[in-house]
């Protein structure tokens, strides 16, 4: 037995069991002394095992746990199957309204795509309305693409 208290160790003495040897202390091999013969089981409870065993093996047994799953899993499902076959006519692709569209020429850049376009606004704010509208991922373009041109912006 141990005992800690205030970080100090106190081994108390345990009393051991000890086991009988056949042969004695000095035998070099030391069997365990068991008893002559196992005791058997009367035979009537031997054939009421053996059934039971064979009526369990056919059968599925199920736990709490896949009881749940069992439940829980198909309720999931079929909640999130709803949801989404609900949800699907109000799925809107994009908001934004398109006026119309312009074709890069050689030589063009956003911003005088954008001066153009809105020759009285800032042509920082028409270049990143053109770039958002068009899912550009910067200010450069291709010559001959077609650009869209968002709602907001006059010609």
């Amino acid at each position: 037995m141990i005992t800690v208290e205030n970080d100090w160790i106190e081994y108390a003495p345990v009393a051991v069991r000890r086991t009988a040897v056949r042969g004695g202390a000095t035998c070099a091999q030391r069997i365990p002394v068991a008893s002559a013969r196992p005791v058997a089981a009367p035979a009537a409870s031997r054939t009421v095992v053996a059934h039971r065993a064979a009526s369990k093996q056919g059968r599925l047994r199920l736990t709490r746990r896949g009881r749940i799953v069992l439940v829980v899993l198909p309720a999931v499902l079929a909640l999130s199957s709803a949801f989404v076959g609900v949800s699907a006519p109000f799925a809107q692709a994009d908001t934004a309204t398109t006026r119309g569209s312009v074709v890069v020429g050689d030589g063009e850049t956003l911003w005088t795509i954008a001066e153009r376009l809105a020759p009285a606004d800032d042509p920082r704010d028409t270049v990143a309305q053109l770039e958002q509208a068009n899912g550009l991922s910067g200010a450069q373009v291709a010559a001959g693409a077609r650009l869209v041109i968002p709602e907001g912006l006059g010609r």
